[in-house]
């Protein structure tokens, strides 16, 4: 396999309108070649005992840097601390953003001896359109704590093999996840920390697609259950 190249461009504005506050928007576009998907071929390995019904053709699939693509969006940020909280309430804050995206993949057509013959047109794979993230936090003195949202849409997560329904879409349905984490700092050495992650007990969800049918309703592949889980820790530095 050869790499995979990307060409970027990335163009940011950003205002600081407060010394700890900001809104940024960013817009970027990946023009992404070399990707690496499966090529299949048909292919004769003699010797295989016929006489037992064995074969000796075979249809192989190997990784091969046969896709190009676009990836592009736009990001918008927005980091606020205020100046102005009275007392306890000083080091509240807010941190977020936005992305919308929209891919664009080619996927090579083969005949039975791997040949690439066409290509059809898909979504990246694992890329979301519209996604963001939201932390409530909170730092004065020795505590410090996060409170955080992440969301994205659901996608396409990859396709079946072509033997089976030519081919059809495997897809991831939208989710959420919430997180918490607070940390004590005890002594300049030493801190506490407890985290709590899926505290909604968010479960991850795929589903067939194929076009315009299916949905996550009525096509259900599997369901992953995620744990909703917290630790307690303890940080040491030594100098």
């Amino acid at each position: 396999l050869n790499p995979t190249h990307s060409k970027n461009i990335d163009v940011a504005i950003e205002w600081y309108f407060e010394p700890n506050s900001a809104i940024t928007v960013t817009g970027f576009r990946r023009e992404i070649s070399g990707l690496v998907v499966p090529i299949s071929s048909y292919e004769y390995i003699p010797n295989n005992d016929i006489e037992a019904g064995a074969t000796d053709y075979f249809t192989i699939t190997r990784p091969a840097n046969a896709s190009d693509g676009v990836l592009k969006g736009v990001e918008v940020g927005l980091t606020y601390f205020p100046t102005y909280l009275p007392s306890v309430l000083d080091g509240l804050g807010f941190q977020g953003s936005l992305t919308v995206l929209d891919s664009n993949q080619t996927i090579p057509e083969t005949n039975q001896l791997g040949e690439v013959v066409g290509y059809t047109q898909s979504d990246f794979f694992n890329v979301s359109k519209l996604s963001y993230n939201a932390t409530l936090a909170y730092q004065r003195g020795p505590i410090g704590a996060r409170l955080s949202y992440v969301w994205r849409k659901g996608f396409l997560h990859n396709n079946e093999a072509r033997l089976f329904a030519n081919p059809i879409g495997v897809w991831y349905k939208s989710s959420g996840y919430m997180d918490f984490q607070l940390t004590a700092n005890v002594t300049d050495d030493i801190s506490l920390t407890f985290d709590a992650r899926n505290l909604t007990k968010e479960n991850q969800q795929s589903f067939y697609k194929y076009g315009a049918a299916g949905g996550a309703e009525t096509m259900n592949l599997g369901t992953t259950l995620v744990p909703r889980t917290f630790a307690i820790g303890a940080r040491f530095t030594f100098q």
